[in-house]
């Protein structure tokens, strides 16, 4: 751990914190220890640390003591971009790698602790294991060889102390180590990993009225790019690729060792598990393509990775010409594109696609109108995986004849909008990022306006800064001019000032304290928002909770975010701060808190968060599970009847432990059923009646109150400028139920605007995409009309605010908020004190099937 005096200066320069730590940690030792480390603080101060290493390794080591058996030679956050700057964005997971030197034996049990501050500027520590005890002297191993992973929340412009320690004692196995975090790269930029290689000629068309060589990158900088070219640098854990927001894996001749060992069926543990990570990313809502041709033999004889894939591959063809048909975007002054790959020496390979029989399995290429023309041949398939979806491309897009194809650039850009995102990688009209923009003016709006809602709570009002500041003034004039008249004109004692003056102070302070005492109040209040998507096909249940906590005295919390047993049986659970990108405060008093120690269920505990007395802190949980075996949390009875394939016929019923939702709407094959009435109760069958239906994205821009949702953002209102926003908060009033702003605070969020955000984004020139933390949650491209083969289901529930407990950990509560001790403790669980305001949010997907019960758990 960082040392009490470095605490209490808060981020301070390397050599002084490089000090402090040695000083503090190594005394244990012994004087003779002691002194010998002190003369290495001084020689440290003296020479200011060494040379930054060049390269996505990099950092500065605090020292080269020979007599601890492991040096950290170099540190590496997040994935390496295509400009040698790592691809690491402001509070979004992302993985960290270490380079150790064993120089002896490690006897003990080891760990590598991680100090890092969040965006409060409080300091967290994170400890991951480290098995050196079987690594030969001599050596140098990352953390990835050794099948360790970490992973940090970065805050950009900081700094990352790492050391290697005893696990009993805490002895110090190396010396600390700074890693300097720089500037983040720019949140709303859209990420895309390539894996196995590095595409040659990468391009996307020139944005509208811009010039894509001038403006600083792919469209002004809001494409950004990085590659992964071995198996070792994949994240273990799918949470790992928080940052990305689309993977391609790119299957060819000369990546085909690299396919073959992330899918091999007798791979390492360690291999399973980044694979299986990067599986279950993709059914959180990641976005996947998988292509290759001259590989094509390759991919078909790896069953793990066939059973991901929207289409089996049964080997490849040689062709001389692939003739390509697609969509352009909505943007483009084009409706369609079409040409041919043709390669100059020759015949080339296509993989042989045959699509599944899976009614959610789709041909993408040629298009669905063209699909009856014998001459063209399948050459890409998609369908959705979880919450996910995964794009297969039968050539390769990396060699030839691809990378000489004169329509490569509009391709790319069909890639982009087709398997991940159709509006985020346009960027905001091909406008470039000011280079020295601020990092509050990166954050996307929508994380605002949840943050700000989060933040407010019933019955504790807000002292704006007016009133700060004009009480201030009057305790100067207090103790200043008033004083001064009272004892000179009318006392006549000045000397006095030695006892009225500290009257004064302590009167002024016991006046404050309880009238912040009576505005505040003394109770606990906790404000939790889940939204919960229900994967009725195969029983899991994927969560994400934002909460955020107001603590009526100085205290420590330890939280713990998991699903409630009535809703579904919990397997992992991620948790974090929460925060806006500004630089971290320093404190005056020490403070720190820590995630526990890796287990089954990874960083499913922050432990003693210090929270100030009437202050707040918030958090995200990212939790999933299957439902109760035995106990589905619904059933359905529908499917198409036979003389219409595109028509639905049947019912469900929810057996959910809420007993009504409101606000509910079914989407399907493009088209908008609001239910009649907006509620469904449980057990009660809901017989499904699509007729009357509206184009989901006209109904989505009318109903879903996203400009409602924006306008709680203050960065919003300040960029739409005074007169603009006045105009949009008096529309936003006029469809709005609440009319002050300070009680819309208090109401519940409308969230339809992020649950399918660029299917309710109207096409007018220069509106965008501001989702950009929140993309993985966006559904909208199941609302296309090719979409058949499932029901949407969204509803809410939203409680009044109460008590704590019976509102956060009672059944109409998906997630269960533990406050005190984790759940692997085995202790009882702590009942919730104080009040509580618990808002939920259901996506329920309904399998379109022959009659059956829904979402049996897979084996």
């Amino acid at each position: 751990m960082v040392s009490e005096q470095r605490e209490v200066m808060g981020v301070q320069d390397n050599r002084t914190s490089i000090a402090s730590v040695t000083q503090n940690r190594l005394s244990m030792a012994g004087k003779g220890s002691y002194w010998r480390y002190e003369l290495l603080a001084v020689l440290l101060l003296m020479s200011g640390g060494s040379s930054e290493l060049s390269g996505p390794w990099r950092g500065l080591p605090a020292a080269q003591a020979t007599e601890l058996p492991v040096h950290i030679q170099a540190a590496r956050l997040g994935f390496t971009g295509d400009d040698d700057a790592p691809v690491a964005k402001f509070g979004q997971w992302t993985p960290l790698q270490v380079k150790l030197d064993v120089r002896a034996v490690v006897p003990e049990a080891a760990e590598l602790v991680i100090e890092a501050p969040d965006a409060d500027g409080i300091t967290t520590v994170q400890t991951v294991p480290l098995p050196l005890e079987q690594t030969e002297p001599g050596r140098t191993v990352t953390t990835a060889e050794l099948g360790v992973w970490a992973y940090l929340r970065p805050i950009g412009e900081t700094d990352v102390l790492l050391q290697v320690r005893t696990v009993e004692g805490g002895r110090p196995l190396s010396d600390p180590y700074r890693l300097r975090v720089g500037r983040l790269r720019d949140l709303l930029a859209y990420s895309v990993l390539f894996m196995g290689t590095t595409p040659p000629r990468f391009e996307l068309p020139k944005p509208v009225g811009g010039d894509q060589a001038g403006s600083g990158g792919l469209r002004g900088g809001r494409i950004l790019t990085a590659t992964v070219r071995t198996v070792e640098e994949l994240p273990g854990h799918w949470f790992g690729y928080e940052s990305i927001d689309l993977i391609v894996v790119l299957a060819g001749a000369d990546t085909e060792g690299f396919v073959r060992q992330l899918w091999s069926a007798e791979a390492a543990a360690a291999v399973r598990q980044r694979r299986e990570a990067l599986h279950e990313w993709v059914r959180r809502g990641g976005r996947l393509v998988v292509a290759g041709g001259s590989a094509a033999d390759a991919l078909a004889s790896l069953p793990d990775l066939q059973e991901l894939l929207p289409a089996s591959i049964r080997g490849s063809r040689q062709v001389d010409l692939a003739v390509l048909h697609w969509n352009a975007r909505a943007s483009s002054q084009f409706g369609a594109f079409h040409g041919a790959l043709g390669s100059k020496t020759g015949r080339f390979p296509v993989a042989n696609l045959v699509r599944k029989s899976h009614p959610a399995a789709r041909i993408l290429i040629p298009p669905p109108e063209r699909q009856r023309d014998p001459s063209l041949i399948p050459l890409a398939a998609q369908w959705p995986v979880g919450l996910g979806r995964v794009t297969l491309i039968a050539f390769d897009l990396h060699r030839p004849p691809f990378v000489e194809f004169p329509l490569r650039a509009e391709f790319w850009d069909w890639v982009l909008r087709e398997a991940g995102a159709n509006r985020a990688s346009a960027g905001s009209e091909g406008k470039a990022k000011p280079a020295d923009a601020d990092l509050s003016e990166e954050e996307d709006e929508l994380a605002v306006a949840l943050r700000t809602h989060a933040d407010a709570f019933e019955g504790i009002p807000v002292i704006t800064f007016g009133w700060v500041a004009v009480l201030i003034t009057l305790y100067l004039l207090l103790v200043g001019p008033a004083e001064y008249f009272l004892l000179k004109r009318l006392i006549g004692r000045q000397e006095w000032t030695w006892v009225t003056f500290p009257i004064i102070v302590l009167t002024v302070t016991v006046l404050a304290f309880t009238t912040a005492a009576s505005l505040k109040g003394d109770r606990l209040c906790v404000n939790k928002l889940d939204v919960v998507d229900i994967d009725a096909a195969t029983g899991r249940v994927y969560g994400t909770t934002w909460l955020a906590l107001f603590s009526p005295r100085i205290d420590r919390y330890s939280l713990t975010v998991q699903s409630h047993p009535q809703w579904a049986e919990a397997t992992d659970t991620v948790i974090g701060w929460w925060g806006a990108p500004r630089g971290p405060r320093a404190g005056l008093l020490p403070r720190q808190y820590r995630w526990l120690s890796w287990s089954a269920s990874p960083l499913a505990t922050v432990e003693n968060v210090p929270i100030q007395v009437w202050s707040t802190k918030a958090f995200v949980a990212l939790w999933s599970g299957r439902w109760p075996m035995g106990q589905p949390l619904l059933t359905t009875q529908l499917e198409h009847p036979p003389a219409d394939p595109q028509a639905v016929i049947g019912s469900f019923t929810l057996q959910l432990p809420i007993p009504v939702l409101t606000d509910c709407v079914l989407f399907y094959a493009g088209q908008a059923y609001p239910v009649p009435g907006g509620i469904i109760q449980r057990g009660q069958p809901v017989r499904v009646v699509l007729d009357r239906g509206s184009r989901a994205d006209q109904w989505l821009q009318r109903e879903s109150r996203l400009e409602d949702l924006l306008l709680r953002a203050p960065l919003y209102r300040e960029r739409l400028g005074p007169g603009r926003a006045a105009v949009a908060v008096a529309a936003a009033a006029a469809t709005s139920p609440v009319a002050s702003q300070a009680a819309a605070a208090l109401e519940p969020l409308p969230l339809l605007g992020i649950l399918f955000h660029e299917g309710s984004l109207s096409f007018t020139e220069g509106v965008f995409p501001r989702n950009a933390s929140l993309r993985r949650l966006d559904q909208s491209w199941r609302l296309g009309p090719e979409h058949t083969s499932e029901i949407i289901l969204v509803g809410r529930a939203v409680l009044p605010v109460g008590p704590a407990e019976e509102q956060l950990a009672g059944p109409f509560s998906p997630s269960m908020l533990w406050w005190h001790e984790p759940p692997a403790s085995g202790l009882a669980r702590t009942p919730l004190t104080g009040n509580g305001r618990q808002e939920t949010w259901l996506r329920i997907y309904l399998p379109i099937a022959s009659p059956s019960v829904a979402g049996q758990p897979e084996p």
